[in-house]
């Protein structure tokens, strides 16, 4: 009788990756899309958390399409095998939610924006109560933009004096009061683009803030504008002196994410205009003035214009690994990891295929799976919030 070893083996691998892909539990693995009866709303994700149980604890936004005013506040709690435990949707005056769920004392915040005032509300989420309360008010920064934790224990917080026409970047502490706060000038009226970025009626500019520095920061970043571009800025960590600027090209052009790695290393995405450029490692003066332009990247024509993109560092293939999620032009969510150590393209995949989705938030969650907050078409016209959760294996 003959034999096949080659079929054999052949069997033998085919039953071995059977078994491993029917190991992994449904909490590793889902796509879940969270419907809504009302067609006059549209929902835009934000950011997404993992919590103790490892289900998510996920910060959106809500427009009434029919009215086109402030967006409101969303807040929803899934559990891990994407299932909706609960959701709230917080009534005026809290509105424009800034993207980022800042954690302080073991507590979980959202900072927004007042509908009439224009001042940056806190708001504390309680998962007893299934909704956020108003815990303070930021009265020196209106307009609020951007948030980040810092290693302090307060936040990092971008907005706009629509007065002076500058840029606001402060420093919050733990008790929710402003350590220091310093204006950039922008030299024009922002205040008729920042309405159309906030109502979601024109460009969305990529703005954002983080810390530089191991242990304890040294640094701050924001990007914001300044002196007429969307512009990196860079200040010093005690007092909030400035230090660098790197400089897009008006708002057609500058830094889309940066992610601190090391001393003067980053990983960083940008764009200028049509065009969108990946670096996993690129060194930058944070004490000088550069052009954002200069610091070249590999181009990726699938990248839709003006993509949010979300930079963050993960274990892939037991690698560490930088990672990029963006919006691709055929309306799916595509994630390059290149290895840290080599910088070499490790892991391509794309998401999406029936309805079209837009990424909005991106974790590595403790099975070192990566969850993915995305915004998706149902019907081809209604905008609703959806979560990707890959798991290790499929990495």
């Amino acid at each position: 009788m003959k034999t096949y070893p080659l079929l054999y083996l052949m069997i033998f691998v085919f039953f071995a990756i059977s078994c491993e892909k029917n190991n992994i539990g449904e909490a590793n693995i889902f796509t879940k899309i969270y419907s809504d009866q009302n067609s006059d709303i549209s929902y835009y994700p934000l950011d997404i958390k993992q919590t103790a149980d490892e289900g998510y604890l996920v910060l959106g936004s809500i427009s009434i399409d029919t009215t086109r005013t402030w967006l409101n506040t969303y807040v929803a709690q899934i559990d891990k095998e994407g299932e909706m435990q609960w959701s709230s949707k917080i009534a005026l005056p809290y509105v424009n939610p800034v993207g980022n769920i800042i954690e302080i004392g073991g507590e979980n915040y959202i900072f927004c924006m007042d509908n009439l005032s224009l001042q940056t509300h806190v708001l504390k989420i309680n998962n007893a109560e299934a909704t956020a309360t108003q815990v303070a008010t930021i009265q020196d920064v209106e307009y609020p933009l951007a948030v980040s934790n810092i290693a302090e224990g307060g936040a990092l917080l971008l907005g706009y004096d629509r007065i002076k026409r500058s840029s606001v970047l402060a420093k919050i502490d733990a008790s929710f009061k402003v350590v220091w706060k310093t204006e950039f000038l922008i030299k024009e009226d922002a205040e008729p683009l920042l309405v159309e970025h906030l109502l979601k009626t024109g460009k969305t500019l990529p703005f954002f803030t983080g810390s530089i520095g191991e242990g304890g920061a040294t640094h701050y970043f924001a990007n914001g504008l300044y002196n007429y571009t969307l512009s990196l800025l860079f200040v010093k960590a005690a007092g909030g002196d400035r230090t660098g600027i790197g400089q897009g090209y008006r708002f057609d052009g500058g830094a889309s994410s940066l992610l601190p790695l090391q001393g003067n290393t980053f990983a960083m995405s940008r764009f200028s205009f049509n065009r969108n450029f990946l670096l996993p490692t690129v060194n930058i003066d944070i004490n000088s003035i550069s052009s954002i332009n200069d610091y070249g990247g590999a181009h990726l024509a699938e990248i839709a214009d003006y993509a949010n993109t979300i930079t963050k560092k993960m274990k892939i293939k037991n690698k560490d690994a930088i990672v990029f999620a963006c919006n691709t032009n055929n309306n799916q969510v595509v994630i390059y990891a290149y290895d840290l150590s080599e910088g070499k393209l490790i892991l391509r995949k794309n998401l999406g295929f029936e309805h079209p989705v837009m990424v909005g938030g991106m974790i590595q969650t403790k099975d070192e799976g990566i969850a993915i907050l995305v915004q998706t078409m149902v019907a081809g016209r209604f905008k609703r919030l959806g979560l990707y959760k890959i798991p290790k294996e499929h990495l």
